[in-house]
């Protein structure tokens, strides 16, 4: 073989050993550090246009680092969106997790954390976003700064737009359009990653002194909202009913769940089309108006809200997934047709009724249904 050719061997022989290279270091977990592993559509609320979306992060713990903050950036003007300190950091699921005698965890290799980013209306929600995590080095006792998470909302989606599923006035819905309960909730089983509760509610009735009860709160009775009318949100077909399921007393908190499915009580899912479907939780015990396989009208009544399974207190607590199932499925974002916002709870304030059309609500919104 002569000089050129053993040369350019060489240098083939190279190039190919380098490419080699790169794509092990591309398949490596830990190569990219913080990534998107589910990026919602974005939803509406009458003051934000929320973007949420769940992190894959590195098993940073083990290389002495201590998360001190998380700034969510504009990734092409580098603005902030928004920065989540220490104290508000959402929680962050790790192996071991936590036990339960209702689910059977998987092993996990990454860190696994949900934002929720609001964006003002009126403000341009941006091309895409980047996240710069800000730790302490806790061996070298310095400032480490680990930039990733790159990733395009999906701006030209829409979220499903339903009726909303109780009428009347004074409704509070809470646990929703925030970084908390239920929106950070994720099960690892069997190899997937659940998310059913994600853009869930619970709801409640209040007075003019802002209690959702009077008088024994052990008495379900005693609550605003218990055996409300609960109706279907959009035309559909029943697909599931669980029935027969005791309720707890007010808020003793007293029924004894033995399986997972127990934790939602009496439930109904509704099939609304397009792989979506519509989850009543938490129903009185015989009260369903409509069976499996019924064909349903937005607005028919179903059921009346209750107090059984995981609860405590009577309430609604109600979810959109793309399966049939309450953990392990994908919850989806939502908004209600319309509703009245008739005031802020806690604020003090009194405003002018504002009926809002197509949008979600702040959690403590005071609202009322036609």
């Amino acid at each position: 073989m002569n000089m050129k050719i053993l040369l350019n061997t060489l240098i083939l022989f190279s190039i190919l050993i380098a490419a080699c290279t790169k794509d092990k270091q591309d398949n490596d977990p830990l190569s990219d550090k913080i990534t998107v592993i589910i990026n919602d559509v974005p939803f509406r609320t009458d003051q934000y246009q929320r973007i949420g979306y769940t992190l894959k992060i590195w098993e940073y713990e083990k290389n002495g680092l201590a998360l001190q903050q998380i700034i969510v950036l504009d990734n092409d003007s580098k603005a902030e969106l928004m920065k989540i300190d220490k104290a508000e950091i959402p929680r962050i699921y790790k192996d071991p997790l936590q036990t339960n005698p209702y689910f059977t965890n998987d092993k996990i290799f990454h860190y696994y954390l949900s934002i929720q980013v609001p964006i003002p209306l009126g403000q341009a929600v941006p091309e895409s976003f980047a996240h710069s995590f800000v730790f302490r080095d806790t061996i070298q006792n310095k400032e480490v700064i680990v930039e990733g998470g790159v990733f395009s909302p999906r701006k030209s989606e829409l979220p499903v737009s339903i009726k909303s599923p109780v009428k009347g006035s004074n409704w509070l819905f809470i646990n929703q359009s925030t970084l908390g309960y239920h929106f950070n909730s994720l099960f690892f089983m069997n190899g997937k990653i659940g998310s059913g509760e994600r853009y869930a509610f619970d709801n409640l009735i209040i007075d003019e002194q802002g209690e959702n009860y009077s008088g024994d709160p052990t008495v379900n009775e005693s609550y605003f909202n218990y055996k409300d009318t609960l109706f279907a949100v959009a035309d559909g077909t029943i697909v599931t009913v669980k029935d027969g399921r005791p309720e707890n007393s007010g808020n003793a908190c007293d029924v004894k769940m033995i399986t997972a499915d127990e934790l939602a009580g009496n439930y109904l899912m509704l099939d609304i089309g397009y792989s979506r479907y519509a989850i009543y939780a938490h129903c009185v015990p015989n009260s369903f108006l409509v069976q499996e396989g019924d064909v349903v009208k937005e607005g028919d009544p179903i059921a009346l809200s209750g107090n059984s399974g995981n609860s405590t207190g009577p309430h609604l607590h109600f979810q959109i997934c793309d399966t049939p199932e309450f953990f392990l499925t994908n919850g989806l974002p939502f908004v209600l047709k319309n509703y009245t916002k008739i005031g802020v709870y806690g604020s003090g304030e009194i405003n002018p009724p504002i009926v809002i059309t197509d949008s979600m609500m702040e959690e403590m919104t005071i609202m009322s249904f036609d």
